[in-house]
Formats: C-alpha cells, structure tokens, sequence
C-alpha cells in the first residue's frame, strides 16, 4: 500500500525539475516511475515527453476528461509500476486528483504543483489535495526582496493583473513569487494605476477644475470662500483620498505652500512618494481651499501622475 503526497510551491520553485529529479533516483535504482502532465500545460514538454532545466522523461498527458485510473492500469499492463509522480497537480479536476488518492492504494503517488492561483484562490486540484493527502510539503522559494515567496502574481507590462482567466500557459515570464507585503503593494499599484492613465488624459489639458463659491458674510458666522469642484475633479478627489499610506516611514515633509509644491522636482521620485503627495494635498485641501485647483491648472498634478506611471513600468 502507498500513499498521496502533495509537494507544493510557488511560481518559479522549480516544481517540475524536483519531480523529474525525484523520479531519476527511481531509475537509478531500477525502478519504473510512470509520470502524468496535464495535457494543458504545454510549458514544460509536450507530445508524451516532460522537461525542465535540461532534464526529461516520458510521460502520459492527460485530458481534463481523462479517467487517471484507467491510463494507470493500461500502463500497468505493460510494464510494472513502482511509483506515480504528476506535475503541474493544480490543473487535476477534483474527480482526477480521487482518482490519485484510489491509485495510492497500490503505490505511492506524488503530485506536485502550485496551491493558489493568481488571484491567491486555490485550484481546484490543489484544494482536493490539501483534503485528501496523506503528506504535504512545501517546496520553498524566496520572493526578489529576500523573504519567503508564498503568492504567485502575474503581470503584464509590468503591471500585476487582478482579474482574468485563471490558467495562462505559456508565459512564465509573466508570473513571479513573492512574498505577501510584495504581494499587496504590487495589487495595490495595479488597482491604482488604471485611474493614473484616466486621469491622465483629463488633466493634460486641463485649465479649470473648478469655480470658486465665495458667500455672503453673516453677522454671526463667517464662512470661508471654497471651490466647487467640476464632475471630472470630483470624481478623483474620491478615488485617490481613500489611498492607505503603507509605509509611514515614507512619509514627505514638505511645506504646505503652494509655490513650494509647485517646485517639487518628480524626476525618479517613487511610487509611494508621489502618492503620499496626493494624499498630502487632498488632506490639505481641506483647510487651504483652492490648492488642488491650483495645482491641477498649472500642471502639477499632471505631471505628478505621469511620475507615477513612470515609476510603474520602469520598475523591475
């Protein structure tokens, strides 16, 4: 009798080469070792054949609809089989990662694979395992800032993708592991930057923001003249004065004269640095009326956005 083990990773992990080396002390030794590859995953080999890293085997692709039990037990027929190993687990169906589960039964089965997609849900395949498996290990990894990897986000343009079809092959280059903080602050640019590049085209040519409301004095109360903002103006103040500040030790220090963020220079000024600006005027706005009128009128915040994007997809 065997047993089911899910070896698990993040992107980039180099799942597939860990497998196809584990099954390499299988034939050392003389062994058979019967490697399953979803059909679907056509990165790592294709036409009956897996490879990674200059390593490869034969292997059995298999369709989504495919009865795994039934591939095993025509393979059976033709040679013994001492262990089963599947890479790229995650693409398994429910029913096909049971079927694992009725073939350890006879030998012990290895699957390996990612746990979460991109969207840090879990696969299908990969939850079924977590349910049903006998063991679970984690195959380690390191995000690019030096701390563990445990997400797997996927980028185009350098920009993260919060939305889109769960399985894209092909494109390993596009996916990255990293860690969580990573993780939330690319997903928090990506969430932003969409904004940046409308806002963009409306305050490139933008010479009025807004029109000053200045009342009539009361005996009593005395209340300040204040800018009614325009439905394009409007419409920023309340997406951008929601943006959570992450790192408070970023924090700028400048002056809340208009003249003196006028002369802010954006040249290689960071993402969080000119979105801490923004923030800083917003907040400010609410005692010094006029001031994101004036900035807008003048370039300012144009120019401010265009850093942002800039900072965006110069970034590695």
């Amino acid at each position: 009798m065997g047993k089911l083990h899910f070896r698990f990773g993040v992107v980039n992990s180099n799942l597939t080469a860990t497998a196809l080396m584990f099954r390499h002390t299988y034939t050392q030794k003389k062994m058979n070792a019967l490697v399953f590859k979803p059909a679907i995953d056509t990165k790592h080999g294709k036409d009956g054949v897996v490879e990674e890293m200059g390593i490869s085997s034969p292997c059995i692709d298999f369709k989504i609809d495919d009865n795994l039990i039934s591939l095993f037990e025509k393979e059976k027929e033709l040679q013994k089989i001492h262990v089963v190993i599947v890479v790229e687990s995650q693409f398994c169906t429910k029913a096909q990662i049971e079927q694992l589960r009725e073939i350890s039964e006879e030998v012990s089965v290895y699957a390996y694979g990612l746990m979460t997609n991109f969207k840090t849900e879990l696969f299908e395949g990969s939850k079924r395992l977590l349910e049903i498996s006998d063991s679970i290990q984690e195959i380690k990894s390191d995000c690019f800032c030096g701390k563990k990897a445990t997400m797997n986000g996927r980028f185009i343009d350098n920009v993260m993708e919060i939305e889109g079809s769960e399985i894209v092959i092909g494109d390993e280059e596009k996916y990255r592991a990293m860690c969580y903080s990573c993780f939330k602050k690319e997903q928090r640019k990506a969430r932003v930057y969409n904004k940046i590049l409308k806002y963009l085209k409306i305050f490139e040519n933008k010479t009025t923001a807004g029109t000053w409301f200045i009342p009539k004095r009361m005996q009593v109360n005395k209340i300040d003249p204040y800018v009614i903002y325009d439905e394009e103006v409007t419409a920023f103040i309340n997406e951008f004065k929601g943006f959570e500040i992450k790192n408070p030790e970023q924090l700028i220090v400048v002056s809340d004269n208009l003249e003196d963020l006028k002369k802010i220079k954006m040249l290689d000024q960071s993402f969080d640095y000119v979105m801490t600006l923004i923030s800083y005027v917003l907040e400010l706005e609410k005692h010094k009326a006029g001031l994101l009128k004036a900035l807008i009128e003048d370039g300012s915040l144009f120019r401010w956005l265009k850093q942002i994007k800039r900072a965006i997809d110069h970034e590695e």
